[in-house]
C-alpha cells in the first residue's frame, strides 16, 4: 500500500431491497475516502441509510438486498464487493471489524467473554489457546475492565452494558484492524459511560492508527469525536466536511436543522426544543427533485424539479441549489 491509498475509497454504492411495492433504494450512490488514522462521523435520521451503508461496505447485507455491479468497495486498493463469501469471512475480523449498537445481540449469551475473544485470535492469527487467553486478558485491561482475568469466565449477562461494550470493543480490535465501524455503539449507555466509550475509541484509532467510520444520529457526539462529517439524507450523502467548518459554515438545510434540534444549555428551562417537521421521503416512490425539498423552507420550483449533485471545493461539499451562507 502506497502512502497515497486512503484505507477505504467507496465509490458509486448503491444498494436496494426488494419490497412488495417495488424496490427501495436504502443507498443511493454513495462515494467517500477514509483516510488512515482519520474518523469519519456518519450521521441522518433513523431511515437515511447509515446502517445500511455501513454492511453494505462489509458485505453483511440480508437476503433481497441488492448492491449495484458498478460499486467499488477498497480496502486498502482491494475491491471487497468482488471477493466471495469465503474470503469475506476471513477479512472480517481481521483487517475490518464492527461495532453494532447492542452488544447483548452481538455478543454469543451462552459463550464466556474469554471464550469469544479467543475464538477470534484461533480463527484469524492462528493464535495457541493458552496465547489467546493471555492476549484476550490484555485487550479487556486496553478496554478498561477491571479483573480482565476474572472477566474471562463471565458471560454477557454478568456484564453491565457499559462493560459489555468494551468487551465488543476489546473483539473488534482483537486482530488489530485497518478499519472500525461503530454503528451507534453508545445508544443504550447513559451520558457519562456513553463519553467514556468515545474517549476509549477516539484514543484506540489514535493509538493503533486506524480509521473509523462512527455512525450517529447526535450532532452533539460529532463534535468532539470526529474529524470529519459526512451528512445522510435519504440514502446519500447530503453535506460532508471536516469538523469546525461544518459547525461554523453550515450549506445544507438539513444540516442546520439536524444541528439546530441539539438541545442547548444556555437555553431557557422548558423551552420548546427545534424540530425537524414533515417526514423522510418514501424511498420506494422518492420524489424527482431533492429529497429534502418538502421538508425545506428554502425550497423552490428547482428543487421539486431535479436533484441537486453533491458539489464542492473538495474540502466542503454539499447538494443544494440554495446553499445556506
Amino acid at each position: 500500500m502506497t502512502l497515497q491509498t486512503p484505507v477505504l475509497e467507496v465509490q458509486d454504492l448503491r444498494t436496494a431491497f426488494v419490497t412488495a411495492r417495488g424496490m427501495l433504494q436504502a443507498v443511493d450512490g454513495v462515494s467517500f475516502r477514509l483516510e488512515r488514522g482519520q474518523i469519519l462521523a456518519i450521521v441522518g435520521e433513523s431511515g437515511s441509510g447509515k446502517s445500511v451503508l455501513s454492511r453494505s461496505i462489509l458485505g453483511l447485507l440480508p437476503r433481497g438486498a441488492e448492491t449495484s455491479a458498478t460499486a467499488q468497495v477498497l480496502l486498502n486498493g482491494q475491491d471487497l464487493t468482488r471477493l466471495p463469501e469465503r474470503q469475506l469471512r476471513r477479512l472480517r475480523g481481521r483487517r475490518a471489524s464492527m461495532i453494532f449498537q447492542d452488544p447483548m445481540t452481538s455478543l454469543n449469551p451462552t459463550l464466556s467473554i474469554g471464550a469469544q475473544i479467543v475464538e477470534v485470535l484461533v480463527f484469524h492469527m492462528g493464535l495457541a489457546k493458552a496465547a489467546a487467553r493471555a492476549r484476550a486478558a490484555e485487550l479487556l485491561r486496553s478496554v478498561g475492565l477491571p479483573e480482565p482475568g476474572l472477566q474471562l469466565d463471565r458471560y454477557p449477562h454478568q456484564l453491565s452494558g457499559g462493560m459489555r461494550q468494551r468487551v465488543a470493543i476489546a473483539i473488534a480490535l482483537a486482530c488489530e484492524p485497518d478499519l472500525l465501524i461503530a454503528d451507534e455503539p453508545t445508544t443504550a449507555l447513559d451520558v457519562t459511560v456513553q463519553a467514556e466509550i468515545l474517549d476509549l475509541l477516539r484514543r484506540e484509532v489514535r493509538e493503533r492508527q486506524m480509521s473509523m467510520i462512527l455512525i450517529t444520529h447526535d450532532m452533539g457526539i460529532v463534535a468532539g469525536h470526529a474529524d470529519e462529517v459526512a451528512v445522510m439524507y435519504a440514502g446519500r450523502i447530503v453535506e460532508r466536511a471536516p469538523v469546525r467548518p461544518l459547525f461554523a459554515q453550515t450549506r445544507m438545510p438539513y444540516t442546520r436543522a439536524l444541528l439546530d434540534s441539539i438541545p442547548q444549555l444556555s437555553a431557557p428551562a422548558h423551552g420548546r426544543l427545534e424540530a425537524i417537521g414533515g417526514r423522510p421521503p418514501d424511498l420506494v416512490e422518492p420524489p424527482p427533485g431533492c429529497s429534502f425539498e418538502p421538508r425545506c423552507r428554502f425550497a423552490t420550483a428547482r428543487c421539486r424539479a431535479d436533484a441537486p449533485p453533491l458539489q464542492g471545493d473538495g474540502v466542503h461539499s454539499f447538494a443544494c441549489w440554495h446553499p445556506l451562507r
